[in-house]
């Protein structure tokens, strides 16, 4: 039985280690805003939530959501972005119509479980762009995503609006 191959490569970006470095930089702050803003949902969802369902007072409730509020959010970002650190040598992305190959990491955009939501090309600091790719999955609570967002080289923004308009 023969196995297919269901992707097509659209592109393969190189960087320089400086450009990569500042990449990961600008994505880990980004990064770190989101997981600031979910860990403050858990906090007060979480809070309130057991002073409602459990009849806990405010204080024992937030004793409780402050801890899942700290750990959930940094385990995220640890387990889930793997392929954000600095100092790679002869960093790479390749850009598939399924998925994205950065410096040998797989992060699947769509498939059995996941589809792609969404892509767009959005600012970043530096006058730089990064190519947004909104991957959502389903859970037993419903809906859920996460962005993905790859540093657009600056000679590479042509092939990048080909990309948006090929995977859309």
């Amino acid at each position: 039985m023969e196995q297919t191959i269901n992707f097509k490569l659209l592109a393969t970006w190189e960087y320089s280690e400086k450009e990569w470095n500042e990449f990961v930089d600008i994505e880990k702050a980004n990064k770190k805003e989101d997981n600031i803003y979910f860990g403050i949902g858990i906090l007060v969802l979480g809070t309130f939530g057991l002073m409602i369902l459990r009849q806990t007072s405010f204080l024992m409730g937030l004793l409780f959501a402050t801890p899942l509020a700290l750990l959930i959010p940094f385990l995220r970002f640890k387990f889930s972005y793997p392929h954000l650190k600095k100092n790679a040598k002869k960093p790479y992305i390749k850009i598939f119509s399924d998925h994205l190959e950065i410096n040998k990491h797989i992060i699947d955009l769509s498939g059995k479980r996941k589809r792609l939501k969404n892509i767009k090309i959005i600012d970043a600091v530096n006058q730089r762009k990064l190519l947004e790719f909104d991957v959502q999955w389903i859970t037993a609570k419903g809906p859920t995503n996460d962005e993905f967002r790859i540093l657009i080289p600056k000679n590479k923004l042509n092939e990048a609006t080909t990309i948006l308009k090929t995977i859309k």
